[in-house]
């Protein structure tokens, strides 16, 4: 755990949550230490901020450098994000989160690879199953309902404050690591996307998202 995901975590999160009126469920079920992936639907650039406010504990977030710049990118830094270069590996990042994760961070990730560009959940990729498999770590299941109301997607966020009820952080039941066998890990990542859409409440898409340049 890094020291600005701690403070962000805890002295940013509760304003975030409270401004937002964003009603938060099912941290009692987030494990409170160890190395930990929680995997989230991914509908609007307002995730890593609500996701990260309404974690009971710091997550970590790898994300294009471009999200660290600004105002909006000095949070996203306060809550943990961890700069990473277009173009750079995807093996990189992998072996960097899974460094996190042995030494026991928590780590944030959106396994359809891209906002949702319909609303609709799309296919999980195959990175969230090999790192929890790799780091022998569990996955937390999460939710986000409303995000793209707020922020949509293409367009700039709404000026007023959300109405309560609009906002939803809602976390799962935490699923035990899979086997490094390829075919546990597809059973994994299909059991784990199931429980985000039960959780979210979206139809599922049986193709993967385009991830845009």
């Amino acid at each position: 755990m890094t020291a600005p995901a701690s403070l962000g975590n805890r002295w940013l999160g509760p304003p975030i949550v409270r401004w937002l009126r964003a009603q938060v469920s099912g941290t009692a079920q987030v494990p409170r230490a160890g190395g930990l992936l929680v995997a989230s639907n991914h509908l609007s650039f307002l995730d890593h901020f609500l996701l990260g406010a309404g974690s009971p504990r710091p997550l970590q977030f790898l994300g294009k450098s471009e999200l660290t710049r600004g105002i909006s990118g000095r949070v996203n830094l306060a809550f943990g994000m961890i700069p990473i270069e277009r173009g750079r590996a995807d093996l990189d990042a992998l072996e960097q989160i899974t460094q996190l994760l042995a030494e026991g961070a928590a780590i944030g990730i959106f396994p359809e690879g891209t906002r949702s560009p319909t609303g609709e959940l799309f296919r999980f990729r195959s990175g969230l199953a090999r790192l929890a498999a790799t780091a022998q770590v569990p996955v937390v299941p999460v939710g986000l309902v409303g995000t793209d109301v707020v922020w949509p997607r293409g367009k700039r966020p709404a000026l007023l404050r959300p109405r309560r009820g609009v906002l939803h952080v809602r976390f799962g039941a935490p699923l035990a690591a899979p086997g490094a066998d390829p075919r546990q890990r597809r059973i994994f990542t299909q059991v784990v996307q199931t429980a985000v859409a039960e959780l979210s409440g979206q139809s599922r898409a049986d193709r993967f998202a385009e991830i845009l340049p």
